[in-house]
């Protein structure tokens, strides 16, 4: 199964992986033949890549590659809609609706996941509530903390319930004066958990302090160090890596490694060193399926990633130095090869090219 990007598909092509509407609907069943149609509508909804059955794809390269996630999509369904439920809910009438969602698996994140731009919100919420979770595991957080910093990743955006649409989906960069009013979210966030029965006084630090900083340059406080609560350094970096790594209504999606490496530089910056470590042995940087250079020329697609080598994932091997298809495509572990690592990853247009080259 391959990961193809929106602008790449054509009809004929077979649908790897179920596409899931904002409501939880399904849009596309796997096995599928897209039609001009379905491609039209994928585009209308702002999906920014689907998965394509190997045999479906141009060529025979796309390696057959099962793409796993942390949690299956069912779940991942229920949960978005347990997030809506509850931000619905607060926005007519301040009632609360909580679930405790824990995750606990020995897969790396591939944050391989389609949403629309319309779901943004909810399922921001749901990545964010799984990736603080892996940390905490690393971290070795018990299961009563776990379902603490669960419930505080949920609901950690609480507060964009009262910002004004206009604002929170503006498709441009926003104002000074509408920057002031979207940073207020985090007080309404807090606001808004404290005065909820059942939440913990936790659940409002990590609302009103995900978007500090360890150095005293975030909102809305300017707090640092040990005033920023680690629970809330934890759903931060976790919102902030999802959110690079998502496609925005004003910009595009930064690729998983470009996200790891600004992640990977905030040590004692942004966040605490060992919070920052902790998050990113839990990330792969090169989810599986996507094509990579290596630095001796080589092409090879990523199968998937060892836990704790987040920038070593295993590959195969599908054209040599001299971008000659290999017979016999070879499978590497980069975490036990010192002299090799990747270099670039390459898009499917690009693999698409050199398909066309020996036909």
């Amino acid at each position: 199964m391959g990961k193809v990007n929106i602008s790449s598909l054509e009809p004929g092509m077979k649908i790897g992986r179920t596409i899931y509407g904002a409501r939880g609907e399904m849009l596309i069943r796997k096995g599928v033949e897209l039609t001009p149609g379905h491609i039209r509508k994928l585009a209308q909804l702002e999906v920014s890549f689907v998965f394509i059955d190997d045999e479906s794809a141009p060529g025979t390269v796309i390696p057959k590659i099962v793409v796993k996630d942390v949690i299956a999509d069912q779940t991942r369904l229920a949960a978005v809609q347990q997030v809506k439920n509850i931000l619905l809910e607060t926005k007519e009438s301040g009632r609360l609706v909580t679930d405790e969602l824990l995750s606990s698996s020995s897969l790396m994140v591939n944050l391989v996941e389609l949403r629309s731009q319309d779901d943004y919100t909810f399922a921001h919420s749901v990545n964010v509530c799984v990736l603080a979770l892996m940390t905490g595991i690393t971290l070795e957080l018990d299961k009563k903390e776990l379902g603490v910093l669960g419930v505080g990743a949920l609901l950690h955006d609480l507060g964009k319930v009262k910002i004004p649409d206009k604002i929170l989906n503006k498709p441009d960069t926003l104002t000074k004066e509408e920057f002031k009013i979207m940073k207020k979210h985090t007080v309404y966030g807090y606001d808004l958990i404290r005065a909820a029965k059942g939440l913990e006084d936790v659940h409002a630090r990590i609302a009103y302090q995900h978007h500090e900083c360890y150095n005293g340059s975030g909102y809305p406080l300017g707090i640092k160090e040990k005033e920023f609560d680690e629970y809330a350094q934890i759903v931060a970096i976790s919102d902030k890596f999802d959110a690079l790594t998502a496609n925005r209504v004003y910009r595009n999606a930064f690729p998983p490694h470009e996200a790891y490496e600004m992640c990977a530089a905030s040590g004692n910056f942004w966040f605490k060193d060992h919070i920052v470590e902790a998050f990113l042995h839990n990330i792969a940087a090169y989810p599986s399926g996507v094509f990579i250079e290596l630095n001796d020329c080589r092409i090879a697609a990523v199968i998937d990633t060892p836990k704790g080598h987040s920038m070593f994932p295993r590959v195969r091997v599908l054209f040599n130095q001299n971008r000659r298809l290999l017979p016999a495509p070879q499978e590497i572990p980069l975490s036990e090869q010192s002299e090799l690592y990747i270099t670039r990853t390459i898009s499917t247009k690009e693999i698409q090219s050199l398909l066309e080259s020996y036909s």
